[in-house]
């Protein structure tokens, strides 16, 4: 991930704040530290042609606390970063409601501010860009059509009602379309590419950082027999 100077002085203190709650967590795909994580979502939110105040940006790097860290408490969090960013944090952690049903989170998410749809739009872009190092089939099925069924319909919803609020969200879903449907496209070559691999049969094979290699064991090559040699005719003794 490339540095990014963070200036503002209460994003380096949230920074801290949210390293601490996940320290010791890894991303289950990549074995990560977990909070590259956050910073990747803060990283694509400063890329975006949006503007994202201070306060979205505290939410977006606390918006798995919830969910991962055992030593969370709400009347902390509150505590550190008021009712705004709690409350944000509250409605993009899955918690109990929409955990068994993916179906009720993200219908709860259409009627959430705009902002706030951005935020997990852009988790998204994040979440879907570790594709080259999953090695499970199922679990990247599962996820193209999770987004493609409940991610992807999030976005003309957030445009259509920020744009009331601010032009700039109709940029913005533009941009994350875009991202989303890159890593939707390297998904699926990903899951082409394992499933070619496990078709060619139980031989050896590594999958690197941008495809599956095939490494076939070499077939042995035929052993030439060496000629037999002839054993030279006896010539029959000479009579007299």
């Amino acid at each position: 991930m490339p540095s990014m100077k963070i200036r503002d002085k209460q994003l380096v203190a949230c920074i801290a704040y949210m390293k601490a709650h996940h320290e010791g967590q890894v991303r289950k795909v990549t074995g990560a530290p977990y909070y590259t994580h956050p910073m990747g979502v803060l990283e694509l939110m400063e890329e975006s042609p949006f503007f994202f105040p201070t306060r979205d940006k505290l939410a977006a790097l606390l918006h798995d606390i919830k969910e991962d860290s055992p030593g969370f408490s709400w009347t902390n969090m509150r505590g550190h970063w008021g009712n705004y960013v709690a409350g944000t944090v509250c409605l993009l952690s899955k918690g109990k409601l929409g955990e068994a049903d993916a179906a009720i989170y993200f219908n709860m998410l259409r009627l959430v501010h705009p902002s706030i749809m951005a935020i997990k739009l852009i988790d998204r872009i994040h979440n879907t860009s570790d594709y080259n190092s999953v090695l499970n089939i199922a679990w990247l099925k599962k996820y193209v059509e999770e987004t493609v069924e409940h991610v992807l319909p999030l976005i003309p919803i957030m445009v259509m009602n920020g744009a009331n609020i601010s032009g700039g969200y109709y940029q913005l879903g533009v941009w994350v379309e875009d991202h989303l449907q890159n890593n939707l496209h390297g998904m699926r070559t990903r899951i082409f590419e394992l499933q070619e691999a496990v078709a060619m049969g139980p031989t050896d094979y590594t999958v690197s950082p941008l495809k599956v290699h095939k490494m076939r064991t070499p077939a042995k090559a035929p052993q030439k027999k060496a000629p037999k040699k002839k054993a030279p005719k006896k010539k029959a003794p000479r009579k007299g």
